[in-house]
């Protein structure tokens, strides 16, 4: 098993056809990471987050990678830390779930592609007693769902996410009421998380911060990503809505 070095981080990012946006995030050193390969081609890929979250790509025959998976998954369990497995091929989901048989517990999602065409240029729609602001340090301070520790876990520290990271917030009378972060963000995309408060749903709220979170994409010449879990079929409308189309499906597979 061979620890790539930074170097070569641009190669790999070159080859990779399709890949989660948090693995470009470590491909572009906007936060920690380690990739593992299992030859100096690179054939075979385990890139993970700091915070545990994994993703296996290329050769699924291979068998160092998968001597590092299970060390992986021991470590997590012994150390009470989190697991969170991605694979974008049905190759590598008999692999791990032969590998892991009844470690993980395995959820299916849908990974989007975005479509500007589809989306146009949406205007952000200005609402009565709202206002859109971009996410800054008082935000998280109040923030219901995005607080420091999403974006320790997600971004490594609060700091690193205010300056390499960017989302925006809904406020009404004082008080956040939606948001739209990047939960990862690389030199070219920008994915997505978005919350509402369950009080003010049903009201437009999550399509409205949304299109602000898209529209500064395409100011800054990052594509959008959207995800969702096959049984969200709220946020399958809301994306398709948006422009994201043509679903893929993959798998994340988490300890049980």
């Amino acid at each position: 098993m061979i620890k790539v070095t930074v170097k070569h981080y641009p190669i790999i990012k070159q080859n990779i056809q399709r890949a989660p946006t948090f693995v470009y995030s470590i491909l572009d050193q906007l936060i920690e990471g380690t990739v593992y390969t299992d030859t100096a081609t690179f054939q075979t890929l385990l890139i993970h987050t700091k915070s545990g979250i994994y993703f296996v790509y290329g050769d699924s025959t291979t068998t160092e990678i998968d001597r590092q998976l299970a060390i992986c998954l021991e470590l997590s369990i012994e150390q009470g830390k989190r697991f969170t497995l991605f694979s974008y091929s049905k190759q590598w989901n008999t692999k791990i779930e032969q590998l892991l048989n009844g470690r993980l517990r395995k959820i299916e999602r849908y990974t989007f592609t975005f479509d500007k065409s589809l989306y146009g240029r949406k205007e952000e729609q200005e609402v009565s007693n709202f206002e859109v602001m971009p996410i800054a340090q008082l935000h998280i301070k109040n923030a219901m769902e995005f607080t420091y520790a999403y974006y320790d876990e997600y971004w490594d520290s609060t700091a690193n996410y205010l300056t390499n990271g960017f989302g925006f917030c809904l406020i009404h009378k004082e008080q956040i009421v939606s948001e739209a972060v990047s939960i990862f963000k690389s030199n070219e995309y920008a994915e997505i998380d978005i919350m509402t408060d369950s009080n003010f749903r049903g009201q437009g709220l999550a399509s409205l911060i949304a299109t602000a979170f898209i529209n500064h994409c395409l100011a800054n010449e990052l594509k959008p990503c959207w995800d969702s879990d096959i049984s969200n079929t709220a946020s399958i409308y809301l994306g398709k809505k948006l422009g994201f189309t043509d679903p893929q499906k993959y798998a994340i597979y988490t300890k049980k």
